[in-house]
């Protein structure tokens, strides 16, 4: 019992330790369940395209906060847009397996600002670097479907591409 223990926790850490740009991230139903129970309007609109079906508003009066919850044709949520006096503040856009697409930050008058991720179908990081003025800045990582580091690439503060470093 103990020696599987052992190896259980050591295949937990190796994992972990070799994919710690993998991870499975999905809806996060605590933020849409607070986001409806905090609504005092709600209407649904549908939609005929292939990514989105039908489209549910929950909209909160009180603090002018409205959320779009775009799903597709099984019920899965696809996009969530929350935003607050028309300036966005929050975004989520998910794989049809239920993966996150990106994490992007947003600041106070809804431009793209700090650290943002984009992910693969599987999981695994695709690229990540950091946004300032809703561009590009700085250095940005780039990923294979493994997880492993294929390129750097380099931002001006105007963010253009100043230059990719190819990593073997």
């Amino acid at each position: 019992m103990k020696l599987a223990f052992f190896l259980a926790s050591v295949f937990i850490f190796w994992s972990c330790r070799n994919n710690n740009v993998c991870s499975r991230l999905t809806v996060d139903d605590n933020l849409v369940d607070s986001v409806k129970k905090k609504s005092d309007t709600s209407y649904t609109k549908r939609y005929r395209n292939k990514e989105f079906a039908v489209a549910e508003y929950y909209i909160n009066r009180k603090d002018t906060t409205v959320c779009q919850l775009m799903k597709d044709t099984t019920n899965q949520i696809r996009q969530i847009i929350i935003t607050k006096n028309d300036v966005r503040l929050y975004t989520a856009e998910y794989y049809s397996n239920g993966q996150l697409k990106a994490h992007l930050p947003f600041d106070e008058a809804g431009k793209l600002k700090g650290e943002g991720e984009f992910y693969f179908e599987n999981g695994c990081v695709k690229n990540k670097g950091a946004f300032n003025h809703g561009l590009y800045r700085g250095e940005w990582t780039n990923y294979n479907d493994k997880g492993q580091i294929i390129s750097r690439d380099q931002y001006d503060s105007n963010g253009q591409l100043i230059k990719t470093i190819s990593v073997n």
